[in-house]
């Protein structure tokens, strides 16, 4: 999945939880490792190229495999919203309100970083959910909805400009790692990946990762990060990883008609 969609809009927050663990692990590949290596990550999408944007602001080289191409999946056809407080209450409130700040920062970097391809289409918006009847009517429409041609049963905003934002997910994506490519030497490597393969382990300690398999070539590796989105199960096939799962959400792009109002569909073009 990719921004937006869900109810509760959770996923809101997962940039800054890429950030924040990426710190994390960039500290530990240093620490362990005073030449880290090779990292490879496995997906495309706005998951993959941030866990590559952040190594490889940290000189950490990053190889991202992906099966078609950059935000091919959920990534790329998303609504793409942000939202500041749709998540309070919840175990992820502080993680999605810092997402929100760090979007805005994010979206900044990339565009002051590529003057020609680093506009993520960041801005700040209003929402509403409105719930209609399914029958056509013109009674109901109001001045503020008049592009709905069904019954308005009941109307209700779930933000304004103070906590809601949008970003277009794929320039988002494509955006991230073109500013990784320009960092610490990331690469993009299409193909599918077949196998992850491990060394014996020693007695007492976890295997450790030699190399990813992508259509039959081995790429070394000394640290494989698996970021498939609902796939990420059929590429830890094998490594003991808890499982991860899908769900499907969909998102309208809606064309109104010319002097019937104006709506914002997700994505944008």
């Amino acid at each position: 999945r990719g921004y937006g969609g869900g109810p509760g809009g959770a996923l809101l927050c997962l940039l800054a939880a890429g950030e924040l663990v990426l710190r994390g692990m960039a500290t530990a590949v240093q620490h362990h490792h005073p030449s880290p290596g090779r990292v490879v990550v496995v997906g495309g999408g706005v998951i993959g190229t941030s866990i590559a944007y952040q190594l490889s602001r940290r000189g950490v080289g990053v190889t991202v495999v992906e099966r078609e191409s950059l935000a091919a999946a959920a990534s790329g056809k998303a609504g793409g919203f942000l939202a500041l407080d749709w998540n309070d209450g919840s175990p992820t409130e502080q993680l999605t309100r810092l997402s929100f700040r760090m979007h805005e920062e994010l979206a900044a970097d990339l565009a002051a970083a590529l003057p020609d391809k680093g506009d993520v289409n960041y801005r700040r918006l209003w929402c509403e959910t409105i719930s209609v009847s399914g029958r056509a009517s013109t009674c109901t429409a109001t001045e503020e909805h008049e592009w709905v041609d069904t019954g308005i049963v009941a109307a209700r905003q779930m933000g304004d400009e103070s906590t809601i934002a949008q970003v277009h997910p794929r320039l988002l994506t494509e955006a991230m790692m073109a500013a990784a490519e320009q960092g610490a030497g990331a690469e993009v490597r299409i193909g599918t990946v077949q196998d992850v393969l491990t060394q014996p382990a020693e007695e007492g300690q976890d295997p450790k990762v030699r190399a990813v398999v992508v259509d039959g070539e081995e790429i070394p590796a000394d640290h494989v990060v698996i970021a498939a989105g609902p796939w990420s199960s059929e590429v830890a096939q094998g490594l003991g990883l808890p499982p991860i799962y899908g769900q499907k959400y969909h998102s309208i792009l809606v064309r109104p008609r010319s002097g019937r109002g104006y709506t914002s569909g997700s994505p944008r073009p």
